[in-house]
């Protein structure tokens, strides 16, 4: 056992120096050689040490029955059970060893950071990753895999997609070395996937959709290979295969409707509509993203989301097709939408649209200082290059060549930089 690791442990968490802990048995320094395992103590001094933590020196943790009870825990965070998690979780809370042990309450609370993100409190996932940290440096190779994991998560849902990708990468790094069951490989894989997909490495996602797929496949896990041919076929639209894209949407709708999971069904839909549309198939692009809606059955953040990018999408292809009626329509919808869900995003992508229809005088100053300057300062590429594009073409309409080539520069610049960029979302 690790004596040094979890004196340490207690004592940072407990608010006490090393002097403090050390007085009257050893020396600071003893001590701290003591904690970095650069010694091995006599056992009546770690005895003395323990008691004055309030520890008891002969318990082990590393086969704790409360530790089996938290992987049942964690298998349930992973796979989206959330009453059954959340329930777990309740159970675990109730047993004192939870907090009391270092073991245990390591894992207790690298295991509560995903739990957190299932419950999109990605503020409180972040305390609780930062309170974690300070004992890092007495995480065994287990707890390393499941931090950078943790880690890898978080960074995911704050939109840090490159460094999302690095921490799963050191993740993956430990898995060689820590016992994992087969869903955990594959959990980590289709994680892989996901943030080098949304980090633009879309070969790298490819790569490990596939070997995520082939152990979910193995299990004859439905629903997670339906999430995996979902994600599958936004990558092949991204590299323009979009033959295999369309594939692997129909395998995801083919075990969506066998399963009855609407959620992926939405998706799936969703996703056919952006395809549809980049190909310019407007009426086959509104024709999917109607049949979406069809499946919005809760009001959860994503879905509200999901619920005005659909909109979104519908207004586009209306406008494209010439459809102003139809147009202004799903403009009124989305704005309804809004006084229960804000998003100032598509508050300015529907009053672009309304402009546009009304033919306001104002459309290219309103393009020009605060829809373009709003989705640079957000970084959302696509929306910059589209309404640069846009302004470039009335600019040109109104013989301001020269204002109108800057901003055609500026969208060239940005396809060239993203060139995956496609409106295409997950």
């Amino acid at each position: 056992m690790e004596y040094g690791k979890v004196l340490r442990f207690h004592r940072v968490k407990q608010g006490l120096t090393q002097n403090q802990l050390a007085d009257g048995i050893i020396s600071p320094a003893y001590l701290s050689k003591i904690e970095n395992d650069q010694t091995v103590p006599a056992f009546e001094v770690l005895e003395l040490l323990y008691e004055r933590l309030g520890l008891d020196f002969l318990e082990t943790s590393s086969n704790h029955p409360s530790k089996e009870k938290l992987k049942e825990w964690y298998e349930a965070i992973a796979f989206k059970r959330e009453e059954d998690a959340k329930k777990l979780k309740e159970d675990i809370l109730k047993q004192k060893e939870t907090q009391e042990n270092h073991h245990l309450y390591i894992f207790f609370e690298l295991f509560r950071i995903r739990h957190l993100l299932l419950e999109n409190e990605v503020n409180e996932a972040y305390k609780t990753w930062e309170n974690i940290r300070q004992y890092k440096d007495t995480f065994d190779e287990e707890m390393e895999f499941y931090y950078h994991l943790g880690s890898g998560l978080l960074k995911y849902y704050q939109g840090d997609f490159d460094n999302s990708f690095q921490e799963l990468m050191e993740a993956k790094n430990y898995s060689s070395s820590v016992k994992l069951e087969d869903w955990e490989f594959s959990d980590l894989y289709y994680l892989l996937a996901l943030s080098t997909s949304q980090a633009n490495h879309i070969s790298a996602s490819v790569f490990y959709v596939d070997q995520a797929l082939e152990i979910y496949q193995a299990n004859y896990d439905l629903a997670k290979s339906a999430d995996c041919h979902i994600l599958q076929g936004i990558n092949y639209s991204r590299l323009k295969n979009y033959a295999k894209a369309l594939e692997n949407f129909h395998l995801a709708r083919k075990i969506a409707l066998q399963t009855g999971n609407q959620n992926q069904l939405r998706l799936v839909f969703i996703n056919i509509g952006t395809l549809e549309s980049r190909i310019e198939n407007h009426e086959s692009a509104i024709i999917n993203y109607k049949k979406s809606l069809e499946y919005h059955d809760s009001e959860s953040e994503f879905q509200e989301y999901d619920y005005l990018t659909t909109i979104h999408g519908l207004i586009i292809e209306n406008y494209r097709l010439g459809n102003k009626t139809g147009c202004l329509e799903w403009v009124h919808k989305g704005e309804e939408k809004l006084k229960s869900f804000p998003s100032e995003a598509y508050s300015l992508h529907f009053e672009v649209y309304k402009k546009v229809i009304k033919q306001s005088t104002n459309l290219s100053k309103f393009l020009e200082d605060t829809i373009i300057p709003f989705f640079q300062e957000k970084k959302e590429h696509i929306y910059v290059i589209r309404y640069a594009m846009f302004l470039a073409d009335i600019l040109e309409e109104q013989r301001m060549y020269k204002k109108s080539s800057t901003y055609l520069r500026l969208a060239i610049q940005l396809l060239n930089k993203h060139s995956n960029l496609g409106g295409i979302l997950l």
